[in-house]
């Protein structure tokens, strides 16, 4: 998963980047009373941050992006998703975070939960539509809100890898508003994305996807990001059979052994004398004694 993005201020012609990289495992945990739908845990690894910031920031750039990799790497998140690719449930970040770090894990998490779409459970075919109501957190309430609409559509059917595989290119739309609300107030963004997704088919999983996003924050920042997820399946889960063990058998006396040359084992040297073993000649039986008179 990579993600970069530009951060344009509002008030003037400067800007900054932001970009981070990671690889995800994930684990299926099953059913879950607590959240809803299937509890399932994701594990950071190969954490790459490269995070810019502004001159009077305490703290060289360096090290802080040393300690958000740090922050991120083997970083185990447990959420839950639905059937149709809904999530249920994804943990607040501690309260005692840096408000810089806060942002860098909140950010992956959120690449996290947007590598996740929701489809309908009918069957689907090229130009159906569907919408969706997009919703998080309590209104009102401290902590973050979000609320927006979702449009996707089926783009067509393509096929793409090697062995190639039938993927279902899908587009979505999203118009979000976010509300963060602390003790001190409530601030407001505005974001608008558009992802291209291909889902495989066949094997029922996401493939791969990107998605183009602008976020609003009126009177301070525009910003431009992309994020590009690649899912792939362990080998036990695409159904792919094992490779095939072939044993080499070139003894033509082997009883599995197949060939056109033919068995010709060596008799064993005879001992000293030129008499054979006593193992090899044949077997003697003794006269009977003679009957009595």
């Amino acid at each position: 998963m990579r993600r970069s993005a530009t951060i344009r201020a509002a008030s003037s012609a400067t800007s900054s980047s932001q970009s981070f990289s990671f690889d995800l495992t994930l684990t299926v945990r099953g059913p879950d009373e607590t959240h809803g739908g299937t509890a399932v845990t994701a594990r950071f690894s190969a954490v790459s941050v490269k995070w810019s910031l502004p001159p009077s920031f305490p703290v060289s750039v360096a090290e802080f992006n040393r300690t958000a990799g740090q922050q991120l790497q083997g970083l185990e998140v447990d959420f839950n998703v639905d059937d149709s690719g809904k999530i249920l449930h994804m943990p607040e970040l501690p309260e005692d975070l840096s408000a810089e770090l806060r942002v860098v894990l909140q950010q992956a998490l959120d690449a996290l939960e947007t590598a996740f779409l929701t489809v309908p459970a009918r069957p689907l075919k090229a130009g159906d539509t569907w919408k969706d109501d997009k919703k998080r957190g309590r209104k009102g309430k401290l902590g973050r809100y979000s609320e927006g609409t979702v449009t996707s559509k089926v783009d067509g059917f393509y096929k793409t890898g090697e062995p190639p595989i039938t993927v279902a290119r899908l587009v979505t739309d999203t118009d979000e508003t976010e509300i963060t609300t602390t003790s001190s107030g409530s601030h407001e963004v505005k974001k608008q994305s558009t992802i291209t997704a291909l889902f495989a088919t066949e094997q029922h999983y996401l493939y791969s996807y990107v998605n183009e996003e602008q976020i609003f924050d009126a009177g301070n920042t525009n910003t431009f990001a992309k994020t590009e997820v690649n899912w792939a399946k362990p080998a036990s889960q695409t159904g792919g059979a094992p490779p095939t063990k072939v044993q080499d058998i070139s003894d033509p006396c082997h009883p599995d052994y197949v060939g056109s040359e033919d068995c010709n084992e060596a008799a064993p040297p005879l001992p000293a004398g030129g008499e054979p073993p006593a193992s090899s000649q044949p077997p003697t039986t003794s006269a009977p004694p003679p009957s009595g008179n």
